[in-house]
């Protein structure tokens, strides 16, 4: 029974594992983010440092 969901969600165009994203900044991070462009800083500078990208640090600037 459990293999006919899975093919379901499958044949669906769904993986049937569940997806995890890990976290890419920490709560510390995103305080200094937020302070950060604030500051004046830009989201290009800030993403660079960060490793992620400009989206990612418009997120946690807000």
């Amino acid at each position: 029974m459990a293999h006919d969901a899975a093919r379901q969600w499958i044949s669906s165009g769904r993986d049937a594992r569940p997806r995890v994203r890990r976290q890419l900044i920490s709560g510390k991070q995103a305080d200094e983010i937020r302070a950060r462009t604030a500051d004046g800083e830009t989201l290009q500078a800030l993403a660079l440092e960060y490793g992620v990208t400009t989206s990612t640090i418009r997120r946690y600037s807000v």
